[in-house]
């Protein structure tokens, strides 16, 4: 009895390792699946690049290779070029040998530098009035013709020695007398009245009404000068000076002394223009420091003036005679 009810009892369940084997499984086939997917993924970004970067080094190369036949192109017409220009200095390499054994291009080059010398004397005397460097320029024509020495030059250098003449006799006009005033005018620059200022000058004294006239007279005129005491008009046609310390003073002569000492310089180096700048800053000077109204000050303006006015009316000589001749015979010679 006890037998038959134990056959007879129903089996127990299966174990718990029995239940995970499916849940493995199913976590293994899921992982297969996710490493062959990353698999396939890597596989395609890689062959994707692959492919992305040979195409790129392709592109690359081919505009390599063009830029390359480019620069093969050039390279090519440059020495074509270069062959060109080789061939053309040897052309003027033959030409000038011809030339040279032919002809003497170095005399002719001094004339022309001659000539060129004798057209800078003659505007430097007609525009600047350069006397010295018009000289200086003579003489060096002079010379590059004396070397010359070519009789048919003969003319012309003595054309060039007269005008040389006529220069230094013209240095000499006039310059001494001139020179001395203006030494005269620098050294009486050194006394001559500054300028006062308005404001420092004695005010002039009213008339006093005579004690004669009637007493309604006298008061009309107290009446009269304390009323023009009260509004005062005065017209300022230039700036108002400043009173000058001792050493500006100073400073002032001596500046216009140095202005009228270098005229002086000026006109014995025979520079018209730069007296004539000299003498204007002088008067310049004196209307604006010194007191123009003065019995001294007007006399040295009327020197100043009669001066400038003989630099202006200056002769100047003709010196064109030398440059025409030899631009004759030069013609003539060419």
């Amino acid at each position: 009895m006890t037998d038959e009810t134990e056959n007879t009892r129903p089996s127990a369940p299966p174990s718990g390792p029995g239940r995970a084997r499916p849940v493995a499984g199913g976590l293994a086939l899921l992982l297969s699946l996710v490493t062959l997917i990353g698999l396939g993924y890597v596989w395609y970004i890689l062959s994707y690049e692959t492919h992305i970067v040979g195409v790129d080094v392709a592109k690359r190369l081919k505009a390599q290779g063009a830029a390359l036949t480019q620069l093969d192109t050039r390279i090519a017409a440059l020495g074509q070029a270069q062959a060109a220009n080789s061939r053309a200095v040897r052309d003027l390499a033959q030409r000038e040998a011809s030339l040279a054994s032919t002809h003497h291009p170095g005399r002719h080059w001094q004339i022309h530098a001659a000539a060129d010398l004798l057209l800078i004397a003659n505007d430097q005397l007609r525009f600047e009035h350069d006397v010295p460097l018009s000289l200086l320029a003579l003489h060096q024509a002079q010379r590059a013709l004396r070397r010359q020495d070519d009789p048919r030059l003969i003319p012309v250098r003595e054309a060039i020695l007269r005008e040389i003449l006529r220069l230094k006799a013209l240095r000499r006009q006039h310059t001494s007398t001139m020179a001395l005033e203006l030494v005269a005018l620098a050294h009486s620059a050194r006394t001559l009245p500054l300028a006062v200022p308005r404001f420092m000058r004695a005010p002039r004294k009213a008339a006093a009404p005579t004690k004669s006239l009637p007493f309604w007279r006298r008061a009309a005129f107290g009446i009269w000068r304390d009323f023009r005491r009260l509004i005062r008009i005065r017209k300022e046609p230039v700036h108002e000076r400043a009173l000058l310390s001792p050493k500006r003073a100073y400073f002032v002569r001596e500046n216009l002394a140095l202005r009228l000492y270098g005229a002086q310089l000026a006109l014995l180096e025979h520079r018209p223009a730069l007296v004539g700048a000299n003498l204007a800053a002088a008067d310049r000077w004196i209307h604006r420091y010194f007191d123009v109204k003065a019995r001294a000050s007007q006399a040295v303006l009327v020197k100043l003036a009669a001066l400038e006015h003989q630099t202006s009316t200056l002769t100047w000589p003709d010196i064109s005679q030398s440059l025409h001749l030899l631009r004759r015979l030069s013609r003539a010679a060419s």
